[in-house]
C-alpha cells in the first residue's frame, strides 16, 4: 500500500511502503489536541482519502490539497474519501470546496465515493453528491466501504441497485398513501350514514 500523507502543514510530500501513517494540520487549530489528520494511501487500484478530527473549513482545503496532488500523480480513475469524527460541511459551493470536486473528477469516468461515520456526515454527503450531480461530476455517498467498492468494479450494477431501493420506497409509500385515503374514505361514509339515519336523530 503506498502511503501519499503529509507529517505536517508545509512538510515535503514523502511515498513510502506504510501503514497507520497520518498528515497533521496544527497551525489552523485553536489547541493540539484537536489536531486534524488525514491519511492518502494506493490500495488495491483506488485512492483512499482518509480524514479525522475535520473542524473547520481550511482543514477541508488542506485535506483536498493534498489529495488532489495524489491523485495527478497517480491519475487512479476511483477514490475513496472516508470522513471520521469530523463536522459535517454543507455549503460545499460557497466555500469553493466543489472546486476540488471538479479537479479530482477530471475525466467522465473518474469515480469519487464518500463515506462517513455518523448520522450527520452522511447527510452531508448526500448534498455534496446532489451538488455534485448538479455540475456533472461522478460523486456517490455510501453508508459502507463494500458497497463503495462494489459500485467502483461495476457501477451499472450499484445504479440498478439504487433504483431498486428507490422502486421499492416509491411503492411503500403509495401503498401507505392508498392506506391512509382508504381509511379517510371509510371515516367519511360512516359519517354519512350516521347523518342520514333517521335513528341518529
Amino acid at each position: 500500500m503506498d502511503d501519499f500523507s503529509k507529517p505536517g502543514a508545509g512538510a515535503r510530500r514523502t511515498r513510502r511502503r506504510a501503514l497507520g501513517v497520518t498528515g497533521t494540520d496544527t497551525e489552523s487549530l485553536p489547541a493540539p489536541w484537536s489536531a486534524m489528520g488525514y491519511r492518502i494511501t494506493l490500495d488495491r487500484g483506488v485512492l483512499r482519502g482518509e480524514l479525522f478530527a475535520r473542524e473547520t473549513v481550511e482543514e477541508t482545503k488542506t485535506f483536498f490539497r493534498a489529495i488532489v496532488s495524489a491523485s495527478s500523480e497517480t491519475r487512479c480513475p476511483c477514490i475513496l474519501i472516508s470522513v471520521r469524527s469530523s463536522k459535517p460541511i454543507f455549503q460545499l459551493e460557497r466555500h469553493g470546496l466543489i472546486e476540488y470536486f471538479r479537479k479530482l473528477a477530471v475525466t467522465s469516468s473518474r469515480r469519487i465515493a464518500l463515506l462517513g461515520d455518523s448520522r450527520d456526515l452522511r447527510l452531508s454527503h448526500e448534498y455534496v453528491e446532489l451538488i455534485a450531480r448538479q455540475h456533472g461530476l461522478n460523486v456517490r455517498s455510501f453508508a459502507d466501504e463494500t458497497a463503495a467498492y462494489q459500485w467502483f468494479r461495476d457501477p451499472r450494477r450499484e445504479r440498478e441497485r439504487r433504483r431498486q431501493q428507490e422502486r421499492r420506497s416509491q411503492q411503500a409509500l403509495r401503498i401507505a398513501q392508498e392506506r391512509r385515503a382508504g381509511e379517510q374514505r371509510r371515516r367519511a361514509e360512516r359519517r354519512n350514514s350516521i347523518a342520514a339515519d333517521p335513528r341518529a336523530s
